[in-house]
């Protein structure tokens, strides 16, 4: 049985930050020429795709996690105390990552045939994440797992999201004399009014409650600190339910603005399918009695299912943790999600009968 804390802990140890994860992926590539000689892998960049052989008659299975991380606290301890491994990326996602790796180790024991895909440049801006250009080129899948941290919960779908800008025209002056102009930013505070009194709005899908929003997350003038500015731009971001798209939600919010600006969409991240009403799910789920939450953030499990791939989040680290300046995992959690993992693969997914 593979050491999943000390692999855990060397995962860790390794700096990645996004644009930096070219160490943890050779030592990732190193590790699967060692233990799993003769498995074919490929590399992108610094992402890897992992086949072991498949024997056809059962279902095909999609490991993903990202190996990279938000830059570290300075304050940020490394090692294993009181049962909580420390280290920036313990949770976000090196502890999820850990358990693909084992579960890779054990492929020849499960009823599944398994496809690993350990992928850089998720942290940062879309454009930069590597699942996005490696996605036309994956192999076949019938069912994929996100290791993202959930603490060996089920997390169900994902949130959409929309960060659109909402520019109030005003008219310049001088700041010594306002009278002559039409201060932008004042012209805004219906807008911000109604965007700090707008409440979350809840929606059930398959018996899981998710949250929309919509926030003013920034707010700027290009002007001089003399002048009455005659331009006022708030950035909006708006995160929307898995049955929602993003021109609902930005006619939402071109009804909420009115006439008093105009709306241009800065970029969309579209939400994630809910799938634990797939056979494969609803099996694992009353098997191993798993708790079944909906994801109210985003993660790739969205670029997964807009594919045709169905999928949920469950790894062992812990989302409360996530880019904390004292990062940490809980020890027990991996070997929990490996064992749970296992279950799924050995005892739920079965050969065809065909």
């Amino acid at each position: 049985m593979i050491d999943l804390v000390d692999l855990t802990n060397k995962l860790v140890e390794i700096s990645s930050p996004t644009t930096k994860e070219e160490k943890v992926c050779d030592f990732i590539a190193s590790w699967i020429r060692e233990e799993l000689p003769g498995v074919p892998f490929s590399r992108t960049r610094n992402s890897l795709l992992v086949c072991p052989p498949q024997q056809g008659d059962r279902p095909v299975i999609g490991l993903f996690g990202h190996i990279d991380t938000v830059p570290a606290s300075p304050t940020q301890p490394l090692g294993v105390k009181d049962g909580k491994l420390y280290g920036c990326g313990s949770s976000d996602m090196k502890s999820g990552v850990a358990v693909m790796m084992g579960l890779l180790k054990d492929y020849t024991r499960f009823n599944a045939d398994l496809v690993a895909v350990f992928y850089d440049g998720e942290e940062g801006p879309d454009e930069g994440n590597a699942l996005r250009i490696m996605m036309d080129t994956l192999p076949h899948m019938d069912f994929a797992i996100v290791l993202e941290p959930t603490n060996n919960a089920i997390m169900a779908g994902c949130m959409g999201g929309m960060h659109a800008i909402v520019s109030v025209e005003g008219k310049r002056a001088h700041s010594a004399r306002p009278w002559q102009g039409q201060n932008a930013i004042y012209r805004s505070l219906p807008i911000l009014a109604k965007l700090r009194d707008l409440p979350r709005k809840e929606v059930t899908i398959s018996g899981l409650k998710f949250y929309e929003v919509m926030s003013a997350t920034m707010a700027s003038t290009q002007n001089a600190a003399n002048v009455i500015p005659d331009n006022f731009e708030i950035n909006v971001n708006i995160r929307y339910a898995p049955n929602h798209t993003d021109a609902e939600m930005l006619a939402e919010l071109n009804n909420l603005v009115g006439d008093l600006a105009a709306v241009r969409v800065r970029d969309v991240a579209v939400p994630g399918e809910v799938c634990v009403g797939h056979p494969l799910m609803q099996a694992w789920i009353d098997k191993c009695s798993l708790k079944v939450e909906p994801k109210q953030a985003w993660t790739d499990l969205a670029r997964l299912t807009s594919h045709g791939i169905p999928a949920v989040n469950f790894g062992p680290g812990d989302p409360d943790r996530c880019h904390q300046a004292l990062e940490w995992t809980e020890v027990a959690n991996l070997e929990k999600c490996h064992k749970l993992l296992s279950v799924f693969l050995t005892d739920i997914c079965q050969p065809n009968k065909d």
